[in-house]
């Protein structure tokens, strides 16, 4: 095998797996926006489903950033909920916490039927 075939395998298997990432980061709002308004159903903070999605999608960018950033997604996703919906920080953190329960139970889910 020469090495221009093998640089070209390593460069498309790279291409394919920034592919699955992109894939699953959309999956991965689409879940979180879909379990953070029903969140919000089952709580007292009112928000349109599109505002959610923004704030789902700046969320989940956020907690790209390496070490600190789930603190900073976590603090955005409390702080955002606060600013769009005119709750309390404990309403925004029920909010919060049943989100990331039924994404978790959404995720076991799909885990145990794969």
């Amino acid at each position: 095998m020469t090495r221009s075939k093998t640089a070209w395998g390593n460069k498309y298997k790279q291409e394919v797996i920034m592919g699955f990432l992109a894939i699953a980061f959309i999956i991965d709002v689409l879940v979180s926006t879909v379990c953070m308004w029903v969140a919000t159903k089952f709580s007292f903070v009112k928000a349109e489903f599109k505002i959610l999605a923004l704030i789902v999608f700046a969320v989940a960018l956020v907690s790209l950033i390496p070490v600190v950033g789930w603190i900073a997604a976590i603090l955005l996703f409390i702080f955002a909920i606060m600013k769009v919906s005119n709750c309390g920080i404990v309403d925004a953190l029920w909010v919060v916490i049943f989100t990331k329960l039924f994404s978790f139970i959404i995720v076991l889910g799909v885990r145990s039927i794969t």
